[in-house]
């Protein structure tokens, strides 16, 4: 028998005996459920800042601000001296990662190098330690941004062709896939200092012809949920192959909003179509550099990077994911000090989620520029309305959702609604008419003429009667096919109670005719 507090594909049911629906009460809300005709609705409100949990990051998977950790995979060793603490226990790590960086991220970037074995095959014993990362972050419930990389800029560059890539990809591609669930996206990686796409010894990254190999053995080793991430709109231009390249988005290792040498995500570079074009529907991460308090590089940037004008550009440019731990000593805290306003957010463009400036009393509040990155990068998903009524032998539902967030999800996972009986048992479960990817945002911020109010999609779909009479919990299910419901989205709405992923919209009595 399946445990309560487990949600597995067996136990959200496609068949139930008829009975009879009468819906009876709605979850907590902030406003009272109403009755018209056959149909009772409920609507819902949005997180408030002195709501339980208002001002905590929202677990919701694969988006918002990262940490970043990085392993030999020879020995699980950092090649870094500021990692020296980091441990091959990814949950000791991640403890030690918000200890010192703070609470917030859901998501770390993840390098394994694998310089030893450049040129050779991997070894079961390093396969297994990948292995015992990737269980790792399955157990703290946080999803990587995976990168491979031979060279890590201080040990000699390694010799790797285009063929020791692709034998590397064919034996990494089945462990990845095993945990497809804890990889946000599988940056393409392996080539130049830190997987950054310059410098490789044989200038691979300059050559389309390599390129096209290395981008089609590796979008062939992702899983079908996966996509990958290059860092230049050139690199991704020199894929040949239009399929495959339909797989790739984009990452930023260098934000400073065009004033550093090496931002080039910037209005007027050569590239900048292609990033607008491509960021509402493949994956974007970024990082800022490292400051001159954490590095002696000559790269480092020590003035801090407005947040206005970064949210302006994150948001534009569709953003998932973000580093907290570049620039740690100066942008980040002052991110954590700068106080934002509604108003502030509106005239610069950008959306804002619904109660998010504001008491439940209705008096306005102030936010920390870092709240409102945390809780704007990627989606939010608000419900605002909720609606249900008999059917035959059956449930129709229907849930109007808006996405305050700065993108639309790009992961495609099932949308579903379920039953909860009072054991926390799935009942019964009705795919919704809808592909959660198309959950849009408002228009970009630095774009002309784009709407910027937050469009509100409404999601059908009818369950199955239960196949025995009593009261049953309503509620959202969206989360990776096969995974238990505590990956799942997690809505920003004040009143709607998560059960093991579920987000409980409301209560409903099947009786006996």
């Amino acid at each position: 028998m399946t445990p309560p507090s487990r949600i597995t594909r067996r136990t959200l049911l496609a068949g139930a005996a008829a009975a009879a629906a009468v819906p009876v009460l709605a979850a907590p809300s902030a406003a009272a459920p109403l009755r018209r005709g056959d149909w009772t609705s409920v609507r819902y409100r949005g997180l408030c800042a002195d709501d339980p949990g208002g001002r905590d990051a929202l677990a919701a998977p694969h988006r918002g601000f990262r940490y970043e950790m990085s392993y030999n995979a020879i020995d699980l060793t950092s090649p870094w001296a500021n990692e020296q603490n980091h441990s091959p226990d990814v949950e000791e790590t991640l403890r030690t990662l918000r200890a010192e960086y703070g609470e917030g991220a859901h998501v770390t970037q993840l390098y394994f190098y694998l310089w030893d074995f450049a040129t050779t095959a991997l070894p079961g014993s390093a396969l297994a330690n990948i292995e015992r990362v990737l269980a790792g972050l399955r157990r703290a419930r946080t999803t990587a941004v995976l990168r491979f990389a031979y060279d890590d800029g201080v040990r000699e560059g390694r010799r790797y062709t285009v063929q020791h890539i692709q034998a590397h990809l064919r034996q990494l591609a089945p462990l990845v896939g095993r945990y497809s669930d804890v990889v946000t996206v599988w940056q393409a990686g392996f080539l130049g200092a830190w997987g950054e796409w310059h410098g490789s010894y044989y200038d691979h990254e300059d050559h389309p012809d390599a390129v096209t190999e290395i981008m089609r053995s590796l979008v062939a080793a992702l899983p079908p949920t996966v996509q990958t991430q290059v860092r230049y709109a050139e690199k991704r231009q020199l894929v040949g192959d239009p399929q495959t390249r339909d797989r790739i988005g984009y990452h930023n290792d260098y934000i400073t909003l065009g004033e550093g040498l090496w931002d080039y995500y910037v209005p007027g570079n050569p590239g900048w179509p292609d990033y607008l074009a491509v960021s509402p529907h493949h994956p974007v991460d970024g990082e800022m550099p490292w400051d001159k308090g954490q590095s002696a590089d000559p790269y480092a940037w020590s003035e801090v990077i407005d947040p206005v004008a970064a949210a302006r550009r994150l948001q534009t440019l569709r953003f998932d994911t973000l580093s907290m731990v570049h620039n740690a000593t100066v942008t980040i805290p002052g991110w954590r000090t700068t106080r934002l306003t509604e108003r502030q957010v509106a005239a610069a463009g950008l959306p804002a989620a619904t109660g998010y400036f504001r008491r439940r009393d209705g008096r306005a509040v102030e936010r920390t520029a870092f709240e409102y990155l945390r809780d704007h990068l990627g989606y939010r998903i608000e419900a605002r309305q909720a609606r249900w009524r008999r059917s035959g032998a059956g449930l129709d539902v229907e849930l109007d959702v808006a996405n305050t967030g700065f993108a639309a999800p790009k992961r495609p996972r099932p949308v579903r609604f379920v039953l909860l009986d009072r054991s926390g048992r799935v009942a019964s479960a009705g795919g919704a008419d809808t592909d959660w990817r198309t959950w849009l945002p408002s228009g970009r911020a630095e774009i002309d003429g784009e709407d910027r109010t937050v469009p509100v999609t409404r999601v059908r779909a009818t369950l199955p009667a239960p196949r025995h009479p009593g009261p049953y919990r309503l509620g959202l299910l969206v989360t990776d096919e096969g995974r238990d419901g505590r990956y799942g989205l997690r809505l920003a709405n004040a009143g709607v109670p998560v059960a093991d992923g579920v987000n409980v919209l409301g209560e409903v009595a099947f009786g006996g005719r």
